[in-house]
């Protein structure tokens, strides 16, 4: 799906240690005729919030785990080197 250009892919390298997102996945969505929301998940948890002083924060720790991400195009390459090392069993 990254390939073709139906997502944005970019890994955070485990390097660069704790970061805003380290404790849970979030999903941001905006939509035309609604406020933005954002869903939150962890272990056996799932919130949808919708207060917008929540999601804002959301939004920003989003942002701050992207300034230390990969670029697409390199986390391309590198999940590409991976699967082909693991293919090839060289894992």
């Amino acid at each position: 799906m990254a390939e073709v250009g139906r997502l944005r892919l970019h890994v955070l390298p485990f390097g660069i240690g704790a970061h805003a997102l380290i404790e849970s996945m979030v999903t941001l969505m905006r939509f035309t005729d609604a406020a933005p929301v954002a869903y939150v998940e962890g272990l056996r948890t799932g919130n949808l919030l919708d207060d917008p002083t929540l999601v804002s924060s959301c939004q920003s720790a989003y942002d701050l785990a992207m300034g230390d991400a990969v670029s697409h195009y390199e986390s391309l390459a590198l999940i590409r080197a991976i699967a082909e090392e693991h293919e090839h069993g060289q894992h």
